[in-house]
């Protein structure tokens, strides 16, 4: 993926999934969701949002299924 400023982020199941950013490579702002996998070693776009973002804040909801 790219070198992304003022994401946000949150931890769920093992995964690191950052949403909006600043691109810096680009020079725009971003609307993507993506997951970071560490124990994989991998990056996935997971989806875009509805449009783009930066400097917020995530919570993450899990109801256990």
């Amino acid at each position: 993926m790219y070198k992304e400023d003022r994401v946000g982020a949150v931890t769920m199941l093992g995964c690191v999934n950052i949403t909006g950013a600043f691109s810096c490579s680009k020079g725009n702002y971003l609307q993507s969701m993506e997951k970071c996998e560490p124990h994989r070693d991998t990056w996935d776009l997971v989806r875009d949002l509805p449009k783009a973002t930066l400097l917020h804040g995530c919570i993450c909801v899990y109801d256990g299924t």
